[in-house]
């Protein structure tokens, strides 16, 4: 998500897009991929067994996600029927799409509809993607919840401070601003979302380096900070990375 007049888009980055053989994005997030995936969105995000998100996270836990609800304009009823991550997804878009952030704005939306297929590939499904966030336990997913909850006030402020480094070009920076925004994540969530993603992708890009394939992946910007980015584990594997802008 970005908002519409964030300039992130240049000559140098244009210059690679048109000399890559293929651009790579995290998943296909197209409108013909979401519609394909709404069965399993169902299956893995609601309650289909009459359970209420209430009756999982305790009164005082609801009443608070009533209050940000009714801040963010997000009817309760539906948050009733989802599962903990999926309400804490949902919740989370709530102050970056009320301060003017859009999907439809996002590097990988922008990039993706300028390509033919034959030129696009994905380093995970979408059904991959929806396994990350849904495969924790039910004290994981609270623990989710709470930690959005918690951090709602600042998330405008955190993103803003997030965008400028990444534009900025201060990857150090953003990753500092992004541990902190996820302090209060379950750590074995924070290794599934990030950790582990970051490996398997360092091993795709090893396997595009060993065929010469003039590749342009596109990922969040959080897998490109700290220690563990796929940078770092790509350095560590001996190879050796320039700077392009």
């Amino acid at each position: 998500m970005l908002k519409a007049n964030t300039d992130w888009r240049t000559t140098t980055l244009d210059k690679l897009i048109s000399k890559a053989d293929r651009v790579y994005f995290e998943a296909d997030i197209s409108a013909e991929a979401q519609a394909a995936l709404l069965p399993l969105s169902l299956r893995l995000g609601f309650n289909s067994d009459g359970v209420l998100l209430s009756h999982q996270i305790g009164t005082a836990l609801t009443d608070r996600v009533r209050d940000a609800a009714a801040e963010y304009d997000i009817p309760m009823p539906t948050l009733l029927t989802m599962k903990p991550w999926l309400a804490a997804t949902t919740l989370s878009s709530g102050p970056l799409m009320q301060s003017g952030y859009e999907a439809a704005y996002g590097v990988d939306m922008v990039l993706a509809a300028e390509l033919p297929p034959e030129r696009k590939g994905f380093l995970e499904t979408p059904e991959e993607q929806l396994g990350i966030l849904a495969g924790g336990p039910l004290d994981e997913q609270i623990a989710m919840l709470e930690a959005t909850l918690d951090s709602l006030d600042m998330a405008e402020a955190d993103i803003d401070e997030m965008v400028l480094a990444w534009v900025n070009g201060d990857p150090e920076r953003l990753g500092e601003v992004f541990v902190d925004q996820m302090g209060g994540f379950d750590h074995a969530m924070l290794e599934r979302i990030i950790d582990i993603r970051n490996h398997d992708w360092a091993d795709q890009i090893e396997s595009m380096l060993a065929t010469n394939e003039r590749a342009l992946v596109v990922v969040g910007a959080a897998h490109l900070a700290g220690e563990a980015s796929v940078v770092k584990l790509l350095e560590a594997r001996n190879y050796t990375s320039l700077r392009a802008q």
